[in-house]
């Protein structure tokens, strides 16, 4: 991937935080920090390591979270105790190089968007009593200090990330100079827009349509005959498309993800399985979620009226007449599994439904039979450890840790 436009090296402190409005990122952000969620074709931590590829980049993050954080990101400090002068920007905005810059060249300076305060040029000592005043996972900076507004979009809700991923792979395609019009028998439409990782194969029969936007395929990749994708869409490393499957414009596939069926409008973190016949659309999912045959997603009322959503127990108006699913890490479906319009799924959960399931699902519950109730943590886990191993992994301590608190807070 190409280093442009990163910003010259300064050997800056720079610190990730996150804010109290985290949770509204849920289910996805109960078991990873904002700025891991995924939009466009990176995690907004992906992004900023190619915008900063010299700094010195810290996190600030929920206390629960502070050793997952920890052990995916061993390269940084998680929530010191002390800090610097430096640049403090919100984990969960899709930063620009030119507002970066701009925050870097005006010191004492707070940034805004919407409100929102998403970026600011601290001194050590504004930066230690903020800290001191509980940090920004608790506070907002309160300060007399020059405000201003910046572009860079803050992303609040999952619907926002997917919303967003159309016209963010479109900006995300400058980091992928070093990747090339594929070398395939294969049908490519607007061929200077596809992009292909030298590795990735792409059969003869399948159709790859750039008409409407660049379609990016990362390293290893196997997309099979018969298979139609539509851009803007970026496929991450280690991805098999099925044959007949059919991905539609602003979807953002993370690694190791097995794709079939109808897929449009769709972020899925990675390690996850949509591999066989039924619609997915304008959709997030987490990790290791697993959606048997026939899983079907309603992302429209009969109606046309907007979606709500239940976001942290608060039924919320997305604003937005699309809007499909969201599911946590670990979700699993049945075959032919049906969900209405604006449904959240928490972790750990396992949906075996004749009608429709409720539109808020809590983390670890089994729902069968028009019931539901909570899993039972010895099954999940074991279940769990089983996923992991067939890709070569381990369901480490920290991980079982996190999990398991999210499941004693829901037994509450």
């Amino acid at each position: 991937m190409s280093e442009h436009p990163a910003i010259i090296g300064t050997h800056l402190n720079i610190y990730i935080f996150e804010n109290n409005r985290t949770l509204n990122l849920e289910p996805i952000t109960l078991t990873r920090p904002a700025f891991d969620v995924r939009c466009g074709a990176f995690t907004f931590i992906e992004r900023l390591n190619f915008l900063l590829p010299n700094e010195n980049i810290h996190f600030f993050v929920r206390p629960g979270l502070e050793e997952i954080t920890k052990e995916t990101f061993p390269g940084n400090s998680v929530n010191s105790s002390t800090v610097d002068e430096g640049i403090w920007l919100l984990g969960n905005a899709l930063w620009s190089a030119e507002d970066i810059d701009s925050i870097m060249n005006q010191p004492g300076t707070l940034f805004y968007n919407n409100k929102t305060l998403i970026g600011a040029n601290l001194s050590k000592e504004a930066g230690q009593a903020w800290l001191q005043a509980g940090g920004p996972v608790e506070n907002d900076f309160k300060s007399d200090d020059d405000k201003k507004e910046i572009s860079s979009n803050v992303v609040e809700y999952l619907w926002e990330a997917v919303a967003l991923t159309n016209q963010q792979i479109e900006k995300d395609k400058q980091f992928f100079s070093e990747f090339s019009t594929p070398e395939t028998e294969a049908i490519l439409i607007n061929t200077e827009n596809i992009l292909a990782h030298k590795s990735a194969t792409i059969y003869p029969g399948a159709i790859v349509d750039a008409s409407q936007g660049p379609v990016i395929i990362a390293n290893d990749t196997v997309v099979k005959p018969l298979s139609y994708l539509e851009g803007p869409l970026y496929l991450g490393e280690n991805c098999v498309v099925e044959p007949m499957t059919q991905i539609k414009g602003g979807c953002s596939i993370g690694p190791v993800c097995k794709l079939g069926g109808e897929i449009n409008s769709v972020i899925m973190q990675g390690w996850s399985n949509k591999s066989h016949d039924g619609h997915l659309g304008d959709a997030y999912l987490g990790q290791w979620v697993n959606l048997g045959a026939g899983t079907v997603i309603s992302n429209l009322k009969n109606n046309y009226s907007d979606i709500n959503v239940i976001v942290n127990g608060v039924m919320t108006n997305t604003g937005l007449k699309h809007v499909g699913c969201f599911m946590g890490d670990h979700v699993k479906t049945a075959i032919g599994t049906r969900f209405n319009t604006g449904t959240v799924i928490g972790t750990g959960s396992n949906v075996v439904f004749n009608g429709f399931p409720p539109k808020s699902i809590p983390p670890f519950s089994w729902c069968v039979d028009g019931k539901v109730r909570s899993v039972r943590w010895e099954s999940f886990l074991e279940t769990a450890k089983i996923v992991k191993s067939h890709r070569g992994l381990e369901l480490s301590a920290v991980e079982k840790s996190l999990l398991d608190s999210i499941y004693r807070r829901k037994k509450t």
